[in-house]
């Protein structure tokens, strides 16, 4: 586990004394790691698409591009269990 040193300045440092106080934290450090979850499971999802967004925009252009109208199509036949749906690429 790493270890970090932050300087927050005068003025939150402030209020992360408040919040200790006031929500029921036992430490800063307490209260800190709850920031910090809340953070990644509010992000985590918008992350992920975001790496996967890269990663296909990284890995090159199809020489079989679709319009808009056949990904949903294909997307709902797929959806619905259709076998007759012809992949592409």
């Amino acid at each position: 586990m790493g270890r970090k040193t932050i300087d927050f300045g005068e003025t939150l440092d402030r209020y992360i004394d408040l919040a200790v106080k006031q929500g029921g934290y036992k430490t800063e450090p307490e209260y800190l790691r709850y920031l910090v979850r809340k953070d990644e499971e509010h992000n985590r999802e918008f992350l992920i698409t975001k790496a996967a967004i890269q990663e296909g925009l990284e890995s090159g252009v199809r020489s079989n591009i679709r319009t808009a109208e056949e990904i949903v199509k294909f997307a709902k036949k797929r959806t619905l269990g259709k076998t007759d749906v012809k992949q592409h690429g």
